[in-house]
């Protein structure tokens, strides 16, 4: 699900847990209404090549110059963190993966920083690939399944693999059955650019300053996020989310990492080159490693 969920997207989540009384369940009928309304106009008056507004909420941006301005940022982040890290550019790469594409805010993007690397994109939103292979020119898109591994198709190996807002919702068994497939598909010495909710995320979420409304009461009810730890919220599944998270698997919520867990449980698979707070949209941390 191809970008962050930033403070202003996550605040503009509106559904709530199942075993609401009837006031919120009219809130979230008329909130219902309205994003159909919001749906049938954008359909009336969509740039050509732009997805519909439904997948562009996925990503956190409905609105149309954000997708298409953030999607060009977010690709600029990443040429920038490369060249923090003192690694080779983007225009050196000769094939990429976007883990976690939806369709596709910030593949074409980086394509065009890649001018001529084989650029592939993948995601368990099949809809959104569906919509990105139809109307995405030059670029191969394949549907995966929520648990490795990645199909033949993507053409592996990638000399570059990066990843915006999916290690920020996965558990920690999910998390290292797709660390460990993503340094199967990586070239010896290729790097992962991959995005992460580090300590600064979850001061914002602990503060009240973001929220996530599929998030149980409480979740975040305390002191701080160890420099050791990982924390995992499962997001509360309903009929009225249902439609918004297609894909996913059972658990998948908002995933927090301390920098010292992922130097030493990373280490696994990858060598951590940098670790970059706030790198992504000033927003998400963003983990520069290396295969072994």
């Amino acid at each position: 699900m191809d970008t962050p969920v930033s403070p202003a997207a996550a605040l503009q989540v509106s559904e709530q847990p199942s075993g609401l009384g009837k006031p919120a369940l009219g809130m979230l009928a008329l909130g219902w209404l309205r994003r159909r309304g919001l749906e049938a106009v954008d359909a009336l008056h969509r740039p050509p090549g732009l997805p519909p507004r439904r997948l562009r909420a996925r990503t956190g941006a409905p609105g149309a110059r954000e997708f298409a301005l953030g999607g060009a940022q977010a690709a600029a982040e990443l040429a920038g963190a490369l060249q923090r890290a003192g690694l080779a550019p983007l225009s050196a790469s000769e094939a990429l993966l976007d883990f976690g594409c939806g369709c596709a805010r910030v593949l074409p993007h980086v394509a065009a920083l890649a001018a001529g690397a084989r650029c592939h994109g993948c995601d368990v939103d099949a809809e959104a690939i569906g919509w990105a292979a139809a109307h995405v020119p030059g670029i191969g898109f394949s549907a995966i399944a929520p648990e490795p591994p990645l199909p033949q198709s993507i053409g592996a190996p990638f000399d570059l693999i990066y990843s915006i807002s999916v290690f920020s919702h996965l558990d920690e068994r999910g998390q290292d059955a797709w660390l460990a497939e993503l340094a199967r598909v990586l070239r010896p010495g290729g790097v992962a650019l991959l995005s992460i909710h580090g300590p600064s995320a979850f001061r914002r979420f602990e503060s009240g300053g973001a929220r996530a409304g599929w998030c149980p009461p409480g979740a975040f009810a305390r002191a701080q996020l160890a420099d050791e730890e990982i924390a995992f919220v499962p997001y509360v599944r309903s009929r009225l989310n249902r439609r918004e998270l297609p894909g996913v698997a059972a658990r998948y919520g908002l995933a927090f990492h301390g920098h010292g867990y992922v130097r030493a449980h990373w280490r696994r698979w990858f060598e951590i080159v940098a670790l970059l707070p706030r790198a992504v949209t000033d927003w998400q941390d963003l983990v520069v490693a290396r295969r072994r």
